[in-house]
């Protein structure tokens, strides 16, 4: 046998089985913290079992990994470093979740507005509020306090979504173990998917996918959505693992795990592929798993949270009246950093443009939308000629161009897609120094999220700038899998034009 391939030499895989099971042993720990009455080390045991079983994960990694720290030491040790420090930023976040009032270890731990700033918050008050059977789960009245030291949030998510803060709920803990909890299932959740789509691109590329998501979760914005427990993340991750099962022919798990994946309404540009596609038993599955979810929700909510919906929230939504807060003065900051495509009217006025005003959003959502179907349909065409990697990589463009849809979206989670998309086109370039430092630049541009809570006015327009910038680079990224032709129908096209050919 090889010496490299032996198995007592296997560093490199034993490395990345270290860190894998701390990843996923951290999320076991935080989530065994929050299902226990009261703090015990015996909520280290799931961590401890995870390490302890990395030998035997290592034997089962792939063995073109030893050796690379022999053949390429500099790369090897930065890598090692940087998903070493990934994991260290992870536990950080996750004692945090597990303990409130250490606000130090926070993924912007300087910054007051993230510290206490919680999106699940407003599932978890929902959630109460409609088994309370309260009137209109929807009215802003209901949140006008705070959970603990978390400012309430303002729930504004279809009915059906609820069953998942409920079924937390039912598990009878209170708020901040339910916050834990969801933290820990999100965090694992979104990391095993980003895994499981590596392993299906497969081969050399499928690899070099994988050995760069810890720059994915390194960014501030997989942190702060992390931390801060919004559904964003799990909602594209759990499109792509849809769009997975769709692909290996199991309709019927895909459309179970679509409709999940729905409760955020834009991964519905994937159903929008589906169709164009004519993939008519994915696309029956995804919606009637979509009303089997409705019928539980109706089942277990009762009526009124559909008819406040249907009858107060949608009309709200479809006029804008949801957001029109963003015309308050002094909100300029967060104006700044929504990268809603909608939202750019604002951005221009604050820029310093005429004409523009609140009431053109509704006509740039409506355009906008017009161009992310287009862009399924120009997807679809070509679905047969995309290598899994493109594939991927398209289903990822898409969902980031419809997830900006939405006249607010704030940089923490809406650039998430664009760091994974970049994990997976990185991997798929050959090497030289101006790919590698442009790609670079692109993870800065992807990385960096502001910290509203300290801006003063004199600060405004250096963050709206770097906030467009940043915004404008995310867009083109999401565009340029979907725009470009597949690399099968490039060569085509090569080959047919070449004097041999002729």
């Amino acid at each position: 046998m090889h010496p490299v391939h032996s198995q007592g030499r296997a560093w490199e895989r034993l490395a990345v089985a270290l860190l894998l099971c701390a990843f996923f042993g951290i999320c076991a720990a935080v989530a065994a913290t929050a299902l226990q009455a009261a703090p015990s080390p015996l909520a280290l045991l799931p961590l401890a079992i995870a390490l302890g079983l990395s030998p035997v994960l290592a034997r089962h990694l792939p063995r073109q990994l030893d050796g690379l720290l022999r053949a390429h030491p500099v790369l090897s040790l930065l890598w090692l470093a940087l998903a070493a420090l990934a994991v260290a930023r992870i536990a950080g976040v996750a004692l945090f979740m597990a303990d409130p009032q250490q606000p130090q270890l926070s993924a912007i731990w300087y910054d007051p507005f993230y510290v206490n700033h919680s999106c699940f918050s407003s599932y978890w008050k929902a959630a109460e509020l409609a088994s309370a059977g309260a009137a209109n789960i929807y009215d802003s009245a209901h949140y006008a306090g705070n959970e603990g030291r978390f400012k309430l949030d303002e729930y504004l998510y279809p009915p059906p979504f609820l069953i998942l803060p409920q079924l937390a709920a039912s598990l009878g803990a209170g708020f901040v173990a339910m916050r834990a909890l969801w933290f820990a299932v999100d965090a694992a959740l979104v990391a095993a998917i980003m895994l499981a789509v590596c392993a299906w691109i497969g081969g050399a590329t499928g690899r070099r996918a994988a050995l760069l998501l810890p720059a994915a979760w390194l960014a501030l914005p997989t942190l702060i959505t992390m931390q801060t427990g919004n559904f964003q993340l799990a909602a594209i991750a759990l499109a792509l693992l849809a769009m997975l099962l769709f692909q290996r022919g199991r309709d019927e798990a895909g459309g179970a795990v679509m409709a999940l994946a729905l409760f955020k309404i834009f991964p519905g540009v994937l159903c929008a592929y589906l169709l164009f596609c004519r993939r008519w038993r994915a696309l029956a599955w995804s919606i009637a798993f979509s009303l089997l979810y409705a019928a539980l929700a109706y089942a277990m909510l009762g009526a009124q949270p559909f008819r406040d919906f249907i009858g107060y929230e949608m009309p709200r939504i479809a006029s804008g009246e949801v957001w029109t807060w963003m015309q308050l003065e002094g909100l300029e900051a967060v104006v700044a950093i929504n990268y809603s495509v909608p939202a750019l009217v604002l951005k221009l006025r604050l820029f310093g443009a005429d004409g523009l005003e609140y009431r053109h959003l509704a006509a740039v959502a409506l355009l906008w939308s017009g161009v992310v179907v287009a862009l399924a349909w120009l997807a679809a065409r070509r679905a047969k000629a995309y290598s899994r990697l493109e594939l991927a990589a398209v289903w990822l463009g898409l969902l980031g161009l419809a997830a900006v849809r939405s006249p607010f979206v704030p940089d923490d989670y809406a650039l998430f897609p664009a760091l994974w998309l970049w994990c997976l086109l990185a991997a798929g370039q050959a090497r030289g120094a101006l790919r590698i430092a442009l790609f670079g630049v692109l993870w800065l541009a992807f990385a960096v999220v502001m910290p509203i809570g300290l801006v003063q006015p004199r600060h405004l327009p250096l963050l709206l700038a770097v906030s467009t910038v940043s915004q404008l680079l995310a867009l083109a990224f999401w565009l340029w899998p979907v725009l470009r032709r597949p690399a099968a129908m490039r060569i085509q096209a090569t080959a047919s034009a070449s004097p041999a050919a002729a």
